[in-house]
């Protein structure tokens, strides 16, 4: 018995009979951790596409599937994802970053990965449009851990 009313105290009350630690830090560390994983992707593939050598691999792909003026749209992709990914990590722009690389994954199953079939093509572009989407779309209410986390 004691250790249900422990347990209870610390989910559901806090540490010490406040309310404030579950309801305040634990969601805002959820919501780091889903942020920080599309952030880490982005960011790598951003990098690579402009600055690590595959911008060349980028337009090839996007002359493949008939992308036009593949050369500019390759840089513009490159910077969303960079960029991208630094918003999503530090949370600044984060929902129209995350709008847009939400466009990206969709339009990147659409023309590329969607004749391939779904499994081991498109369900990890799907992933990271649901959690982009998810982040677009995640309240910034007084309330929020968004709000929290960007305010002083």
């Amino acid at each position: 018995m004691e250790r249900e009313q422990l347990w209870r105290r610390i989910v559901i009350g806090g540490v010490a009979g406040r309310g404030r630690v579950a309801a305040g830090v634990l969601p805002r560390a959820a919501l780091l951790v889903i942020r920080l994983a599309p952030a880490i992707v982005f960011l790598a593939h951003g990098y690579l596409k402009l600055l690590g050598g595959h911008h060349d691999r980028t337009v090839a792909l996007f002359l493949t599937v008939n992308i036009p003026f593949a050369e500019p749209v390759a840089w513009l992709v490159g910077a969303l994802e960079l960029a991208g990914g630094l918003a999503l990590l530090s949370g600044i722009l984060l929902r129209p970053f995350a709008l847009l690389l939400a466009a990206e994954m969709a339009v990147a199953i659409v023309l590329v990965r969607l004749p391939q079939g779904f499994i081991g093509t498109w369900e990890f572009e799907l992933v990271l449009l649901l959690v982009c989407l998810g982040l677009a779309l995640w309240p910034t209410g007084q309330g929020s851990a968004l709000r929290r986390q960007i305010s002083p």
